[in-house]
């Protein structure tokens, strides 16, 4: 797989997440702004010294709570279209194709990002960081290190799209 079909793959999953029988019209809309970004150019990542603050923990989103707080990082990424963003992102059903991922300092929610790792290599997007208490490199190390774990593979770059 390369950055370009996990990126269509995300799109379809993502865009799939609302077609239910009485999907809500916020829902539906925030689906329509979500799928309108861009496709960012593929950039690799590599696996750095960066750690993060003690007060920062970074958790695999397994829940319904976690998914919110998840959907509010993310969807502070947009401005006038937050609250269907937001809703729509709520709506994610969770599955073993893709992982979710938020950073909390406390209870408050500051980076998020979504993962898969197919043969070997991660793929992530979705980044997001709302405060300036966590780094893109350190929360990446974490969210790397996790997956290796979870997928008992050593990564040591990832794919950012």
């Amino acid at each position: 797989m390369n950055s370009e079909t996990f990126f269509q793959q995300k799109q379809a999953w993502l865009s799939n997440q609302v077609n239910v029988d009485f999907p809500t019209p916020e829902s539906v809309k925030g689906r329509d702004v979500y799928l309108k970004q861009p496709a960012k150019a593929a950039e690799e990542y590599t696996l750095s010294s960066e750690t993060l603050p003690e007060t920062i923990s970074v958790l695999l989103v397994t829940e319904h709570r976690l998914t919110i707080r998840w959907a509010i990082t993310v969807a502070s990424q947009w401005d006038a279209e937050y609250d269907e963003v937001l809703e729509f992102l709520t709506q994610i059903d969770l599955c073993d194709d893709y992982q979710l991922f938020v950073a909390l300092d406390g209870m408050k929610p500051v980076a998020a990002c979504l993962s898969q790792v197919i043969d070997g290599i991660m793929y992530v997007s979705d980044i997001a960081l709302t405060s300036d208490a966590i780094n893109e490199h350190a929360f990446l190390n974490t969210v790397m290190a996790q997956q290796s774990i979870q997928f008992e593979s050593t990564l040591k770059s990832c794919i950012k799209n």
